[in-house]
């Protein structure tokens, strides 16, 4: 198809905003970050690879249904996990905003005060986060780091 540009006096542009996907939202993520922390972790205590993992896990229904049989059967082969850069982002974030704190002699990062009554705001607002809540209830404190470290021993390497 030839555009007749040779015809055009001048030609312009307009910026519009580009909406970003919920899933890519730093505050979705921190969110998650906490719920996390909150309902699915020993001592409100986890590390990177956890919430790589239930990240991944939030994405789809059918991934939810994946990691529910990977906690109960330990020789199901367990999918390729990526990782996501938001994540890291929204840790940092999370850590800048003292909703976490972060120890390098464990490598975990922790929920603070502030954090907690944050993630009981997001428990007690029904009409936020729901499928993620709802994984969370059902997978408790399963995935542990034995888990984890099961899941991730071949990227580990």
């Amino acid at each position: 198809m030839d555009l007749p540009y040779e015809h055009a006096k001048r030609i312009t542009f307009t910026r519009r905003k580009v909406p970003v996907s919920p899933e890519y939202r730093p505050l979705t993520k921190i969110a998650q970050i906490v719920l996390v922390l909150s309902m699915a972790s020993r001592g409100n205590s986890a590390n990177l690879l956890k919430f790589q993992l239930l990240n991944w896990a939030f994405k789809s229904k059918e991934r939810d249904t994946v990691l529910l049989m990977l906690i109960q059967d330990p020789l199901v082969t367990p999918p390729l996990i990526n990782m996501d850069p938001s994540v890291n982002r929204a840790l940092q974030f999370a850590v800048a905003d003292k909703l976490i704190s972060f120890s390098e002699s464990t490598g975990k990062f922790t929920l603070s005060t502030k954090g907690t009554e944050f993630a009981k705001a997001i428990i007690k607002e029904s009409s936020i986060l729901i499928s993620e809540k709802a994984l969370l209830s059902k997978i408790g404190l399963k995935v542990t780091d034995k888990v984890i470290s099961t899941l991730f021993k071949e990227r580990l390497v």
